[in-house]
């Protein structure tokens, strides 16, 4: 059985995936620099609004990683 990626791991590698520097994704996503670092951390989570910007920005499912993140 797979392991269940956490999802801080989740948005670091989409990010890195990407080719995107956290200053891009953030400015992207209209937040600073250490809130996307936080979030990678896994230190806070994104708020609502900030979760669809960031799949948008990333290009990630905005309805499975708002379950992963609740999770």
């Amino acid at each position: 059985m797979a392991k269940k990626v956490p999802f801080h791991r989740y948005l670091r590698e989409a990010r890195l995936a990407r080719g995107m520097s956290v200053s891009e994704v953030a400015e992207r996503v209209g937040v600073t620099s250490p809130c996307v670092y936080f979030w990678e951390m896994g230190r806070t989570r994104p708020r609502d609004a900030n979760l669809v910007a960031l799949c948008k920005t990333l290009k990630l499912p905005i309805r499975a990683t708002r379950d992963m993140a609740e999770a």
